[in-house]
């Protein structure tokens, strides 16, 4: 089971932070709100009454020419990009002295007559007026050439726009209120960690120490805090010990040279060497300094960069489009696809290169040498001006996250011991989950407030704070090597295990298809054909995915270990992620369809990540003793690549045949089927430790 130390702590923070941040923020929101309704109606009336004058302009020039006003024509196709270019106007019109539609557009011309038969247009006045008809607001603009009323053009506004221009401020008020609290979190767990327990954890090193007698040590803090200060006074008393003891150790020589009495100088040898059996002093008044480096020490860091690349999420296919540029050979789906597959294909590539180079160089320096490609593909992804530019600055963005990935792992690995290694991992995996749902949220928030390009340059200005964490915090430990590294005969000895091979192809692969294959590059691009559906909404949809993952993985880990029925779950889990993406095929409406499968991939991933990841010690003890559990998780991890880099292919490759909600489908199908397969196999998990044959012997 992956454990995570800091959950607690990080827990009661979120709750403190949510009491201090949370009444305030709800207060100002409404309040902003409540100003911000009683000036947007009147504003809407001016916007209606210039583009209504405008309106009134064109069409008076066109009668004044000598057209009937009724047999004007192309007023739909005029009064069309009008409508386009202002989402708040529900119609326009037309309509004689009498009441009479004559022209309209964006709405019928039958309710326009039933609703127009009550109300009296007759009167003359030149001046605009406003009726509350239906669920409409109805600004009228009388029409007049040469003095003469000749009929009255209509702007329709929605009564509801406003209210649902406020329900969506609200929405992105709470995303943006949620992601800070996020932030805010992650920043109060850093600073706690950093500089109140993990101090306090080396001062209760180096206490358990000097209660064995052991006063050759003093703890490693130099920060100038309270904490630091009390540290201070802590290694205080113990130099005052050793200067006591130089003090003891002096007076003994001196008894022992200036006393004759044998007996005497015999007790006094005597009394020295009970004192250095029971007590440790540092040699030569030198102290041994203590440190104590842990894995939360990489978290925030690890936490910004992948919130920097998970801003992006929800509208990378979206942009990818927007560059389309064709490539020869390749249909316009696998251009779309190629830059999220090419950017998986170089993670799995540069992965194992990048971990030999983390125990070489150490964590600190591989970090920040994947921070380099990193911000430079990020800043130029926002520049790139076609999709051949783009493929560029992924595989340089892809490049640096590998680095930067196994950076942090090596850390984790340096730092932790055998026995805090999984809870080590527990902190990865919350860092990641939690950018995951920040990233995911806020990035179509941005998208949709400022556009594409200016959100890959703050992903840009986020790696460039995660190199500053880095450089002025980390610590520049030397890397600890585990042992050797494993061979190639290693990795085909684990492909011999049938139970690890069927959990590779039926079950983590899949899995990975589905996530960037669906979630990644149909799901945008799916929702995207909804034109009620805005990059905010979207956002919101994908981070149903992440926020399921993180509430489910804890309570399925803790269920796992005490049921032991590992296997069973991640086939559930992969069934259940199958079935989500079969789910538009059976759902009238495609659009509802596509948002559920996002939910139940979520819950399917949340079902089967951590039991995957349990059963690797049981599967390949073997295996981990004879390579280490550490390299069997990263060849799993390397292998689940293979998913990650088809998903988009795959799916690209399915559009153009079945369209959108069946190439869904059809992925489903395969999903689902390699699921049904792993679950078919599962029963055969119990049947204890691997015997090494090959297939079918």
């Amino acid at each position: 089971m992956i454990i995570d130390r800091t959950r607690p702590l990080f827990i009661r923070l979120l709750v403190l932070v949510m009491l201090v941040l949370v009444p305030p923020v709800a207060w100002i929101s409404y309040q902003a709100m409540g100003e911000f309704t009683r000036g947007l109606v009147p504003e809407m009336d001016k916007k209606a009454e210039a583009i209504g004058r405008d309106l009134e302009l064109s069409i008076e020039r066109a009668v004044g020419y000598g057209i009937p006003l009724d047999q004007l024509q192309g007023v739909d196709q005029f009064f069309a990009p009008v409508l386009a270019a202002n989402p708040e106007l529900r119609y326009l019109s037309i309509t004689d002295r009498t009441g009479k539609v004559l022209f309209t557009e964006g709405a019928e011309r039958g309710a326009l007559d039933r609703v127009y038969g009550g109300v009296d247009f007759g009167t003359d006045t030149e001046q605009p007026r406003k009726f509350a008809l239906g669920g409409f607001i109805d600004l009228v603009q009388p029409l007049s050439v040469k003095g003469n009323r000749i009929g009255h053009i209509h702007v329709g506004m929605d009564q509801d726009y406003v209210r649902g221009r406020l329900q969506e401020i609200l929405v992105d008020l709470a995303v943006v209120t949620l992601v800070a609290l996020l932030v805010a979190v992650e920043i109060l767990l850093f600073v706690v960690t950093f500089n109140i327990t993990g101090p306090m954890r080396v001062v209760g090193t180096v206490m358990d120490r000097v209660r064995r007698g052991d006063f050759s040590c003093s703890a490693g803090v130099t920060s100038d805090d309270e904490v630091g200060r009390f540290v201070h006074g802590f290694n205080g008393a113990i130099r005052l010990a050793d200067q006591l003891f130089r003090r003891l150790e002096a007076y003994i020589e001196e008894v022992k040279a200036a006393h004759f009495d044998a007996g005497v100088v015999e007790k006094v040898k005597d009394i020295e060497s009970r004192v250095r059996f029971l007590f440790r002093f540092a040699r030569n008044g030198q102290p041994e300094i203590v440190n104590e480096h842990q894995a939360t020490d990489i978290r925030l860091p690890l936490f910004l960069f992948v919130f920097a690349e998970e801003i992006s999420r929800s509208f990378m296919p979206l942009y990818i489009r927007d560059l389309y540029a064709p490539i020869p050979g390749l249909s316009p789906e696998m251009v779309m696809g190629l830059p999220i597959a090419l950017f998986m294909l170089v993670i799995a590539l540069a992965s194992p290169s990048a971990a030999l180079l983390a125990n070489r160089l150490g964590a600190r320096r591989v970090f920040l040498i994947g921070l380099v490609p990193a911000t430079i593909g990020f800043v130029m992804s926002g520049l790139a001006l076609t999709v051949y530019d783009l493929i560029v600055w992924r595989v340089a963005t892809a490049l640096g996250y590998a680095f930067i990935t196994m950076a942090c792992q090596g850390y984790i690995a340096q730092v932790s011991q055998q026995r805090t290694r999984a809870q080590g991992l527990g902190v990865y995996v919350g860092a990641v989950l939690t950018a995951s749902v920040c990233g995911t949220g806020i990035g179509g928030v941005l998208a949709e407030r400022v556009g594409f390009r200016v959100t890959f340059l703050v992903a840009g200005l986020l790696t460039v704070i995660t190199a500053i964490l880095i450089w002025r915090l980390l610590g520049r430990a030397q890397p600890v090597a585990e042992g050797p590294s494993p061979r190639k005969r290693d990795f085909l000895r684990l492909l011999r295990n049938w139970r690890f091979s069927a959990l590779v192809v039926f079950a983590a692969i899949p899995s990975k298809i589905a996530l960037t294959g669906f979630l990644f590059f149909l799901v945008p691009l799916t929702l995207s054909r909804d034109p009620s559906i805005d990059l905010g909404d979207m956002a919101r949809m994908m981070m149903a995915y992440p926020v399921s993952v993180v509430l489910l993985s804890p309570l399925v880990a803790r269920f796992a270990d005490r049921v032991g029925w590992r296997a069973g779950l991640v086939a559930v889990g992969g069934l259940i992620g199958g079935a989500g993406l079969v789910l538009p095929a059976f759902w009238g409406t495609p659009f509802q369809a596509v948002q559920v499968a996002i939910l139940l991939l979520g819950i399917s991933h949340g079902l089967s990540a951590s039991p995957q990841l349990a059963m690797i010690p049981d599967l390949c003890w073997t295996e981990c003793r004879a390579i280490g559990q550490t390299n069997v998780l990263a060849f799993l991890r390397l292998a689940e690549r293979i998913g990650s880099f088809a998903g988009p292919l795959l799916a690209a490759a399915l559009l153009p045949r079945y369209g959108f909600e069946g190439a869904v489908v059809a992925l489903g199908w395969v999903v689902l089927g390699l699921a049904a397969v792993f679950a078919l196999l599962s029963f055969a998990y119990h049947a204890g430790p691997h015997i090494e044959t090959e297939w079918g012997e």
